[in-house]
């Protein structure tokens, strides 16, 4: 496989065999896979936890038409917003992509900001370990009391990706997330790469980035661009389909502050200001997560790319 370029940077691919093209929210991955398109045959493999649904296009960032004609992408628009989709589910399904990706003869790019996503691929799911009853009979009885929700807040302010992965309803998981915890002393995403499974294909890990100041302007832009699109209407239908603001996928940066506008718990520049301000707060947590995480390049794209 031969070298690529990225921006300013000329990588080796000859001891890879597929690309993880990742970086925070709005910092320019779409225009990147752009360029490598134009440059080898490459298929696209979604690494966002959103993208994967129906009905939710404008909010997701999902690719527009033009671009999914251009190159092929996977794990788009495939499932409906009441069905749950995990880490667990992406980590089985991409790597059976990746491999038939291969068979083509094509390069395999998984695009996203997904943490725990990527890391599943990469390094399987974290063993089954770190119990303790007692731990666990513990948080029973907050959930039997009631505290579901409240728990579920405190993970999110704890393990933002991992919480977001599945609705407070889910006990099982949340009583879980806490077990590991509170055992271990690691917040579940950090348990969650602990993996005896690594992916038998090999991986370049390359993350995208820009100036703090840069990046954020580029997200208020962008969610100016997605109400212009119709992030609004997106939400109405939604509810008019009979999906409710409080399915996992829904109780997302870009939904949630709009569903609040439309029970008027927020008014228009409210909302808008809370889904700039909430977008810019995690994409600086997807950015520590990286950090803290292997990778293989850090890019810095300056002032190019528009997507």
């Amino acid at each position: 496989m031969k070298r690529i370029k990225i921006h300013n940077h000329t990588l080796d691919l000859s001891q890879s065999d597929y690309i993880i093209l990742a970086g925070p929210t709005a910092v320019g991955k779409t225009d990147t896979v752009l360029a490598l398109a134009r440059e080898i045959p490459l298929e696209v493999i979604s690494g966002d936890s959103r993208q994967i649904y129906r009905h939710m296009n404008i909010g997701t960032a999902t690719p527009d038409s033009d671009l999914l004609a251009q190159v092929p992408h996977h794990l788009i628009d495939e499932l409906n917003p009441d069905i749950v989709w995990n880490a667990a589910d992406f980590y089985r399904r991409a790597r059976t992509i990746v491999l038939e990706i291969l068979q083509r003869g094509h390069l395999p790019v998984v695009v996203g900001g997904a943490g725990m996503y990527l890391d599943a691929l990469r390094f399987g799911l974290f063993d089954e370990q770190h119990k303790d009853a007692a731990v666990r009979q513990k948080y029973q009885q907050k959930v039997d009391s009631g505290e579901a929700e409240t728990l579920w807040n405190q993970l999110i302010d704890l393990d933002p990706e991992y919480a977001q992965t599945f609705h407070f309803n889910n006990h099982k998981k949340l009583m879980r997330a806490f077990e590991i915890y509170e055992t271990s002393g690691m917040i579940p995403s950090q348990a969650f790469s602990n993996s005896s499974d690594p992916f038998e294909k090999k991986d370049i890990f390359i993350i995208l980035d820009r100036d703090r100041k840069m990046l954020y302007e580029r997200i208020n832009q962008r969610v100016i661009s997605m109400l212009e699109s119709g992030l609004v209407e997106e939400c109405q239908k939604l509810l008019d389909l009979g999906y409710t603001p409080d399915l996992y996928p829904m109780r997302t940066i870009g939904y949630k502050e709009v569903f609040a506008f439309l029970q008027t718990d927020l008014t228009e520049s409210e909302m808008i200001d809370a889904i700039q301000k909430n977008t810019r707060n995690f994409a600086k947590r997807q950015l520590t997560w990286f950090r803290n995480h292997p990778f293989d390049h850090w890019i810095d794209l300056g002032n190019t790319s528009r997507g």
